[in-house]
């Protein structure tokens, strides 16, 4: 057996998979970023969200885990941490990116990115990252994620940016979030980036208002601009998106990527299928 987790800073996705192919068990768990948060959260979650993986994944052969946050030190910790609580034969525990880079492009060259609660973006080989632009977080980076979207969203609200008419729109659709309330989350709330990620479902519900659509592409572009632009095959290859901001947002991603020249290659809401697809067909190959 073996067991794919893609673990985003809102969601975890996890697969069990038989040595024959079979999905086992497929399951969710909140989100965990290794950069932010302890491994004995980790640990905590899945007693108390995920028992029936808990129970059903003992004794696996290998876990491929892809986190945010997953790198240096926190790999090691990550994957002896997975290790333990599964009794696995093999723990690999890897950047988001690089899950995101093997279900998008498989074993092909191309830009791969995720837009999501946060935005990254990478250079990939085939095999594996080459160039990597730092996404910084979504306070002094992560253009086009869902963060970013909302954090921007609320300044265009409260400072006039938007006209009366999607500023009334907002504060009806959130009459709790005035502006105390807004500031109490995002400096004093345990995950804030998630928080202002909440808000952009407002953007998808209002996408036909023009100002609200110039904002999302424009937003995008900002994404073209301080990430894809600098890999200098960018132009030459398909840039290819995973994440749920990518998918609900595909139309305005298209339209920033024509707008700057780029190729948009898939688009793909998250990238399970394709993880499970990749370590199938390339057992032997991953490990």
């Amino acid at each position: 057996m073996i067991l794919i987790a893609d673990a985003g800073g809102t969601k975890i996705e996890w697969a069990l998979i038989d040595s024959d192919g079979t999905t086992l068990l497929r399951t969710s768990t909140r989100g965990h970023n290794a950069a932010h948060a302890d491994t004995q959260t980790l640990v905590d979650m899945l007693h108390d969200e995920a028992p029936a993986l808990y129970a059903e994944a003992q004794g696996v052969d290998e876990i491929f885990y892809y986190g945010a946050g997953c790198a240096g030190e926190r790999k090691v910790t990550v994957a002896k941490t997975l290790s333990e609580i599964f009794h696995a034969e093999t723990c690999h525990a890897e950047s988001d990116m690089l899950g995101a880079a093997q279900a998008l492009c498989g074993r092909n060259k191309g830009i791969a990115c995720i837009l999501g609660t946060g935005s990254n973006s990478c250079y990939y080989d085939g095999t594996k990252i080459t160039d990597h632009v730092s996404p910084l977080g979504f306070i002094l980076g992560d253009e086009g994620s869902g963060a970013v979207l909302g954090r921007r969203l609320i300044g265009m609200v409260f400072k006039g940016g938007f006209s009366k008419k999607i500023s009334d729109k907002f504060q009806w659709r959130f009459p709790e979030d005035d502006i105390s309330q807004i500031i109490t989350h995002v400096y004093r709330g345990e995950r804030p980036n998630a928080y202002l990620a909440s808000f952009v479902p407002f953007l998808s519900e209002n996408i036909s208002e023009k100002e609200i659509e110039d904002f999302v592409v424009g937003e995008f572009i900002r994404f073209f601009r301080f990430n894809v632009s600098a890999y200098p095959t960018a132009h030459s290859l398909p840039v290819h998106f995973t994440g749920s901001v990518a998918h609900h947002f595909a139309d305005q991603l298209r339209s920033a990527a024509v707008t700057l020249g780029y190729t948009i290659g898939n688009i793909l809401k998250n990238p399970m299928d394709s993880l499970i697809s990749f370590h199938l067909e390339n057992q032997g190959r991953n490990k």
